[in-house]
């Protein structure tokens, strides 16, 4: 264990943005803590306790999905870079919010990566529609919502997550966690499935919008104004 010290200071980990070298999203030090076999439960619990190696176990196991997120969602290798220190210094500080009652620790780390992703976006929306771009521009901005499923999914809670995927069938249920939850392609779900890139299509935007409409319905239930 290496506790940090709390001086009333310090209210993040030091992950690897607060170290004196910026770590690269792909990069694996020797002797990474990743190697350590601990559930997510475990590495949370002992997050809250300030264990600095279990922070950085938790960084090399999800920072790879958080990228591949980020770039799909934000379409800016800067931007996902960003996000991926963001989301795993929320994580350090949040560790003790994570109830196991209500799903396991890698739905809630993986909600908690969507969400932010969705929250950056929006937010980097905002502020091109008032730099000063064009008209056009502007509209273009609030109409292109290319990701507007899975914004709406993003909201969910875990229990409602895993009821919406529940009413799937097998495929469509397959190919979206396939593409939401490990961050693969259409073509990478087709290599690994053995199925024609077409076919992993129809199975990807007839599940999605199975998904939308159930989320819909789930949020109008929470009194959402979509």
């Amino acid at each position: 264990m290496n506790p940090l010290p709390m001086d009333g200071t310090e209210r993040a980990l030091p992950l690897p943005l607060m170290r004196a070298r910026r770590v690269l999203v792909s990069e694996k030090p020797e002797n990474s803590p990743a190697s350590t076999i601990s559930t997510d439960e475990e590495l949370l619990e002992r997050i809250q306790k300030r264990d600095e190696s279990s922070a950085l176990t938790l960084f090399y196991r999800y920072n790879k999905l958080a990228f591949s997120v980020g770039i799909k969602i934000l379409q800016d290798e800067g931007e996902a870079e960003d996000l991926v220190q963001e989301i795993f210094i929320r994580l350090c500080n949040e560790a003790g919010s994570f109830d196991n009652e209500k799903g396991s620790a890698r739905t809630w780390i993986i909600q908690m990566i969507y969400r932010r992703a969705f929250d950056r976006r929006n937010y980097l929306h905002r502020r091109q529609f008032y730099s000063g771009t064009d008209a056009a521009e502007r509209t273009n901005t609030l109409i292109e919502r290319k990701s507007l499923e899975e914004d709406i999914i993003a909201r969910l809670t875990v229990q409602q997550l895993k009821a919406a995927f529940g009413d799937l069938s097998d495929r469509q249920r397959k190919t979206l966690e396939m593409f939401f939850f490990e961050g693969l392609t259409l073509a990478e779900i087709a290599e690994r499935t053995g199925e024609d890139v077409k076919n992993v299509r129809h199975h990807y935007y007839r599940g999605l919008e199975r998904l939308r409409q159930i989320a819909r319905q789930m949020l109008r239930s929470r009194n959402f104004n979509l």
